[in-house]
């Protein structure tokens, strides 16, 4: 009774684990995105040329005594802020929270494809001497349309904007020797994965005609680790991988989806996570098998361990690139992730090839 109780618990607790892991990567990633916590902005959905744009700022109480200000900035087709395209007025008094309308008489160039409302905070009113800094998501602008109401206004997204201080310090590392990521990362892996593949094969060896179905089936997945690993070196240096990922930026920009794109990086990311955990409770359920083949693990988990920092890297996430840009003597994270998982599956390899064929353990 006990052990029946138990079989029906335990997938339950595990279940409740990677929703657990799933969760908590999603909050981790959730609070990297540093949004400014100082305001709530409410923006129309679009911009019309020829009408009034309205901004419309609420300052959270704890802000201290300052002067607010708002300017629009133009965006062209690749999303990039441009520049400064036209102010709401003289700067005005904020302390202590409150509501604020900023009114544009109306967008004059018809040229324009999005536009974006910047609110800085600052003790002179000058961007110069600004304290804290947001700016809004891309607001499209559409042509210029006699009988259409301007779009009501709706909460929107808001992202930190970098303060003077901020610039300054950036401006000082800038002027600071630093190291660059190593282009030897790409070719190391390269190598370690072409290695895997060779490994990977010869122990998958030559089709046996008495082989048993146990046996058959630890080839099948011998060669298709060699598959998986050769499709991999070849993706590490061919650069298929970022004009992937660059044709599918453009696709969400020209479908307007770019400013969604993050709540699916972040499901992707920890469904990666929560696959990883899975993955771990196998491996652990493999362990008190008998018979089980512990180097073929091994090998797995240091495939899907590359795979999936591979994965992550390609998204593009902005704690992801700054991690990405992080080098230790011109070695990123991100690089060093990936290349510990696939020398996890080469030692694997070699350790598995200098056994004998076969069902015996390992």
């Amino acid at each position: 009774m006990e052990r029946e109780l138990t079989r029906k618990i335990r997938p339950a607790g595990i279940a409740a684990a990677l929703v657990l892991v799933f969760a908590a990567t999603w909050a981790l990633l959730d609070r990297t995105e540093h949004r400014p916590g100082w305001l709530t902005v409410e923006a129309p959905t679009a911009a019309v040329v020829g009408q009034p744009l309205e901004i419309r700022v609420k300052l959270d109480k704890s802000v201290e005594a300052t002067e607010i200000s708002c300017t629009i900035h133009r965006a062209g087709a690749d999303r990039k802020i441009r520049g400064y395209l036209a102010s709401s007025g003289p700067e005005r008094e904020a302390a202590g929270g409150g509501t604020y309308l900023f009114r544009f008489e109306r967008l004059d160039n018809s040229n324009l494809v999005f536009v974006s409302a910047v609110i800085f905070l600052s003790p002179t009113g000058s961007w110069q001497d600004r304290t804290l800094a947001a700016h809004t998501k891309l607001i499209p602008v559409e042509p210029a349309d006699a009988g259409r109401a301007s779009p009501p206004l709706r909460r929107t997204s808001v992202y930190a904007s970098t303060s003077a201080a901020e610039d300054d310090a950036a401006e000082r590392a800038a002027r600071e020797p630093r190291q660059g990521p190593s282009p030897w990362a790409h070719p190391v892996i390269f190598v370690i994965l072409l290695f895997s593949a060779t490994l990977c094969r010869a122990k998958a060896g030559r089709k046996r005609p008495d082989a048993s179905p146990t046996e058959t089936r630890e080839r099948t997945i011998w060669l298709a680790f060699a598959a998986v690993f050769v499709l991999s070196a070849f993706l590490e240096l061919s650069g298929v991988v970022g004009h992937l990922a660059a044709w599918g930026r453009r696709l969400a920009e020209e479908g307007n989806l770019y400013d969604f794109r993050k709540p699916f990086q972040k499901a992707l990311m920890a469904a990666v996570a929560a696959a990883a955990m899975g993955l771990f409770f196998l491996f652990i359920r493999a362990l008190r098998k008998p018979g089980s083949h512990l180097l073929l693990w091994g090998v797995g988990i240091g495939l899907a361990a590359y795979l999936s920092a591979s994965f992550i890297s390609v998204l593009s996430f902005h704690a992801v690139d700054v991690v990405r840009g992080m080098t230790w003597h011109g070695l990123s994270p991100v690089d060093a992730a990936r290349g510990a998982g696939a020398l996890v599956s080469l030692f694997a390899a070699v350790f598995a090839i200098r056994r004998k064929t076969g069902t015996r353990r390992g």
